[in-house]
């Protein structure tokens, strides 16, 4: 009777981590559809505001996420998907060590990208920039040295399993953690934003560069945010079936995100540059107003003419310049 009742269990359990795996696979899928339409829907955006364009840092790290996280998720559908008969142990541990190194990369990218453009938004003030070099590089290497200790530990439990015909390994109780620190720094950006969004909202101050970098992260930090704690929620009360539930959608989805902001951000400065009702948009900006003594508005005397300048306008104009040489020199 107690054999049976094992019997029952094991199977009970067989059947949970089949359930399991297959949602786990779903949501791969998914994740990895949304990066290739994606991909496919802003190809000629990417040739005309990638390649034809100078090269910058911000180009490298677009292209790297770009054409590499693709390749990685081939590699984990290959293993995650239970396609091969068998793996060697070596490709288990050395690609378990791996996808780890690309996954710190891959994020690490993105948020210096968001980093760059939030200190466009602030106009480069020198105390910003030490700013966010520190707590960029506190995040990067908190976040490796918690991910590294953690699979360290659990290392040799790396192995294939013929049963479900994927690599597995157990799963740190405290792996979860790794997710602290870029919701730190990510927040930190947010409230940057925020801040920066509200002074030029009262200042009236609004061109399509400024709503494209306010617009793009707020969404970013909605949606990195939403995986970050869709992660850590899994890792935490979720079972170990579930593990990889979240792991590779997100994988997907946050490059997907970082290349949207690059592309946005380099369509709206065509936007900006782009002349309005026969008028240039610095003509625009400096926002020159004309009046007359003694005549009706808009309708001067001659002779009688006093040009004001706006100097609030001037200052949107100097901003705006600013920001614009910004983009072109680093995103």
């Amino acid at each position: 009777m107690a054999d049976a009742d094992a019997v029952t269990v094991a199977l009970h359990h067989m059947e949970t981590a089949a359930i399991h795996g297959f949602a786990s696979k779903s949501m791969f899928v998914a994740g990895l559809c949304i990066l290739i339409y994606d991909h496919i829907l802003t190809f000629p955006d990417e040739v005309e505001y990638i390649w034809k364009r100078n090269w910058s840092v911000v180009s490298t790290m677009f292209v790297l996420n770009r054409y590499i996280t693709p390749f990685v998720l081939a590699v984990d559908l290959y293993d995650k998907g239970g396609l091969p008969n068998y793996i060697p142990k070596s490709f288990c541990v050395g690609w378990y060590y791996g996808e780890s190194v690309w996954n710190l990369l891959c994020f690490g990218f993105v948020h210096a990208i968001v980093a760059l453009r939030v200190r466009a938004i602030w106009g480069r003030p020198r105390w910003l920039s030490i700013t966010l070099s520190v707590l960029f590089a506190t995040y990067f290497l908190t976040t490796t040295v918690v991910v590294y200790a953690l699979q360290i530990k659990v290392v040799h439990t790396v192995e294939y399993n013929p049963l479900y015909r994927i690599c597995l390994a157990t799963i740190s109780p405290h792996l979860w953690t790794c997710w602290l620190p870029a919701l730190v720094f990510e927040t930190f950006v947010f409230v940057l934003t925020v801040i920066k969004a509200r002074e030029h909202s009262k200042a009236n101050f609004d061109t399509p560069i400024l709503r494209i970098l306010v617009r793009d992260g707020v969404v970013y930090f909605v949606i990195i945010c939403a995986c970050s704690v869709f992660n850590m929620l899994i890792w935490i009360v979720a079972p170990p079936s579930l593990v990889a539930l979240s792991k590779y959608f997100v994988l997907a989805v946050v490059p997907t995100m970082g290349a949207r902001l690059v592309l946005n951000l380099r369509g709206s400065r065509r936007e900006d540059l782009m002349p309005t009702a026969g008028r240039s948009t610095t003509e625009d900006s400096r926002g020159f107003e004309m009046q007359a003594k003694g005549g009706r508005p808009g309708k001067p005397l001659p002779g009688e003419r006093f040009v004001f300048a706006s100097f609030r306008a001037e200052r949107r104009s100097m901003m705006r310049s600013k920001i614009r040489l910004f983009m072109s020199e680093h995103i």
